[in-house]
This record gives structure tokens, C-alpha cells and sequence, in this order.
């Protein structure tokens, strides 16, 4: 029996706004940055992999990716990245979450800085963030998953995990959870997917 829905950050809860908030040359690295990653060397892919994981790590890595890209990554770009203010509630966010509970509430995120600001300032309830910089592991990995779990104080079996990454995401299947894939898309181009997940799970 599901007790608990965990939801991914980025691209699943919240997501960027259609509006130009970086450079049309940095935002396409963003949505595309597999040739830059394929051309990294050993130590900056590690750096790469493990960019989620420290605050430092993270600034490196897009130091790198943008380096490779041929554009420069200014204090200002970087502060974007990160600020609060660029990262929107979907219009079905706020929804899904209410019709999820009386069910338990939890966010896992590959994130190197704390989105718990994000969710307050648009009143949502969360009762577990498990935030990989804090936790030490990101996804795919299944510690990932298994510390949102114990978070929750319960089992992999017990929660539905909705994200919009089928490999990352979809790890989750191997941590024990129930998994469900959502299509995403930037704030007002993406339909009501969440709703229809939870719902295809009973769920609302």
C-alpha cells in the first residue's frame, strides 16, 4: 500500500519560466549539454558527476560545461542558476500536493543548495526533503531513494516516487519504490501531468 508520494524538483514540481532569464547561447547548453560532457576529461567528468553533491563541485562543473561550450560562466550567470526566484511552480503543483495527502509528502532532488525556501514562499507542505548535498548521494544511486524513505520513516515499498527522468527518475524502481514518469516542459507550456500520475496511481 502507498503511504507516501516523493517527488522530484526540478522538472516535476517546479521548473524554469518561458521568459529569457539567461542568454539564448547558455540556455541551449543547458537543455543540450551532452556534447560538452562528452568532450570533458576524466577528472572534470568526475567533477561533472559529483556536481550535486557540494556547493563547490557544482560551480566547477558548470564552470566547465560553459568553458567547453565557448561562453563564460560570470558571477551573475551563476547566482541564476540558483536563485529562488527563477524556479516556478508548475500550475498543477500546488494540486497535486493537497490531493496527495492524507498520504505523506517528500521531495528527493539532485540539488547543491537548499529549495526549502522555494516551497515556502509558495506555501506548499512538505514533510521530508532529502536534497542530495545534504544527503551525500544523488540519483541514480539507490541510497538516494532509500534515504527519502527513511526520511518518511518508511519503506521503499511503501512510496510512489514521480519524476520526469526516466534514468535518474527511474532508479527508483531499483531502490524498491513504485515509479511513475512524467513529460515536462517549461512553467505554462505543460499540461496537467502530475495530477494524472497520482491519479493513475489511485491516488486523488
Amino acid at each position: 500500500m502507498i503511504k507516501a508520494v516523493v517527488f522530484d524538483f526540478a522538472g516535476t514540481l517546479f521548473g524554469r519560466p518561458t521568459y529569457r532569464w539567461l542568454s539564448p547561447d547558455h540556455l541551449a547548453v543547458l537543455r543540450a549539454p551532452a556534447p560538452y560532457i562528452a568532450r570533458m576529461n576524466a577528472a572534470e567528468r568526475a567533477v561533472w558527476a559529483a556536481r550535486d553533491l557540494t556547493a563547490l563541485a557544482n560551480r566547477s562543473a558548470y564552470w566547465t560545461l560553459f568553458r567547453l561550450a565557448g561562453l563564460p560562466m560570470t558571477d551573475d550567470v551563476f547566482q541564476r542558476l540558483h536563485d529562488p526566484a527563477f524556479w516556478l511552480p508548475y500550475p498543477d503543483t500546488a494540486q497535486a500536493l493537497s490531493v496527495v495527502r492524507p498520504l505523506k509528502v517528500g521531495v528527493l532532488s539532485n540539488i547543491s543548495w537548499d529549495i526549502r525556501s522555494v516551497f515556502t514562499r509558495e506555501s506548499l507542505s512538505v514533510d521530508a526533503f532529502a536534497l542530495s548535498y545534504e544527503i551525500g548521494f544523488s540519483k541514480p544511486s539507490p541510497r538516494a531513494f532509500e534515504a527519502a524513505c527513511v526520511r518518511l520513516d518508511l519503506e521503499p515499498s511503501e512510496c510512489l516516487y514521480v519524476g520526469d527522468d526516466p534514468a535518474s527518475d527511474g532508479a527508483a524502481v531499483q531502490a524498491g519504490m513504485t515509479f511513475a514518469r512524467i513529460t515536462t516542459a517549461p512553467v505554462g507550456r505543460r499540461e496537467p501531468v502530475l495530477l494524472e500520475a497520482l491519479a493513475s496511481h489511485g491516488i486523488g
